[in-house]
């Protein structure tokens, strides 16, 4: 029975242009300063943005050990326009910045969606070498970066169940779902969270709660083959009634 990888099935969702990870697009974009900045309507480091696009040619063809590289230059040509005088966060939206910029407590610089891109291609990677710890840790630096990314909360519930957490990596994909309903920007990753929510219920033999949250995800994409797979699971194990 094939069991549920939720950043693989992230993958061609995150990494190709056009999907939620470019939503904002490649073009060049001016700076934001700090928080204060009300007038502000783009990020710092959008001249960058060509470059992901070549990281992101190189995940969704595999070629790991090339996007490895690029994305280390990449997110050292980012950091390089940090003013390190400031907190760094970075948004996909206007809308999620504007919120955000609310309630933050001390001025920050938004910097550019694809330098998120970078620390979360990164993080996919090192998941992907089954190096677990090190995911983790650029996985909380990610979040730490960009606290409204579905897909970052996603991906850590993923490395969550590998590291046999199965609680924690609900509550990631609780993190997720929620970040997914709430956010325009980040509703891509719905359905997936939904199926992220299930795995780690199985996991933990809550057969019932679990093959709800699949079905629920199939009403969002119907035609999920991991989701219908999962299900047969949860029939197959569940203890007769």
């Amino acid at each position: 029975m094939p069991r549920f990888r939720f950043a693989l099935a992230l993958l061609s969702l995150l990494f190709v242009p056009g999907g939620p990870a470019f939503a904002e697009g490649l073009e060049d974009t001016q700076t934001v300063t700090t928080v204060f900045q009300a007038d502000a309507t783009a990020a710092k480091g959008g001249h960058l943005r060509g470059r992901v696009a070549e990281v992101s040619a190189l995940m969704v063809s595999r070629q790991f050990d090339q996007a490895a590289r690029k994305a280390a230059a990449l997110r050292s040509a980012y950091e390089r326009e940090f003013d390190p005088t400031l907190r760094q966060y970075s948004f996909q939206s206007q809308a999620e910045f504007e919120e955000f910029r609310q309630t933050a407590a001390v001025p920050f610089e938004w910097i550019d969606w694809g330098y998120r891109e970078c620390l979360h291609a990164q993080a996919f990677i090192a998941a992907e070498r089954r190096d677990f710890a090190t995911a983790l840790d650029l996985l909380r630096a990610t979040e730490a970066l960009a606290p409204l990314s579905a897909s970052t909360a996603g991906e850590m519930g993923y490395v969550l169940n590998q590291l046999g957490r199965a609680e924690d990596g609900l509550a990631a994909y609780r993190r997720a779902h929620a970040l997914a309903t709430r956010y325009a920007s980040q509703r891509p990753v719905a359905a997936l969270a939904l199926r992220g929510m299930g795995f780690s219920l199985i996991e933990l033999r809550r057969w019932d709660e679990a093959e709800r949250l699949l079905l629920e995800s199939l009403e969002i994409e119907p035609g999920s083959r991991v989701a219908t797979h999962e299900l047969d699971y949860v029939r197959q194990m569940r203890p007769a009634r």
